[in-house]
């Protein structure tokens, strides 16, 4: 599951819209997941922490986006994993992990 682009009822501004979602990762037991919001909204790009999946991208063909899209790190959510409506296409495992490690590192050195 985890790289998966899926379709969901994503919770934003007091509602829930259908938006594609990557799974940044799925929990243990009960099979929930992260997964940040992609938006087709270019310009909430931020360079060096979001995933911008254009065609200049390797893995834009196999998102099953047919739009670019910008995976935001700033827009998660926990998901059961009920919630999720099938998944449209996904990202290669080095994209991944370079998302993760992102997050973590903002995490973790954020004020340093």
């Amino acid at each position: 599951m985890e790289g998966k682009i899926i379709v969901t009822l994503f919770p934003q501004d007091s509602q829930n819209k259908l938006r594609p979602a990557l799974v940044l990762r799925q929990f243990p037991k009960y099979g929930d997941v992260l997964v940040c919001g992609i938006t087709s909204r270019l310009h909430q790009y931020i360079p060096g922490f979001d995933l911008l999946l254009n065609d200049q991208h390797i893995d834009f063909e196999r998102s099953g986006l047919k739009l670019p899209g910008v995976c935001r790190l700033n827009m998660l959510t926990m998901l059961s994993i009920s919630d999720i409506n099938g998944a449209i296409g996904e990202i290669s495992l080095d994209t991944h992990k370079e998302l993760l490690k992102t997050l973590s590192d903002y995490l973790v050195h954020k004020n340093q």
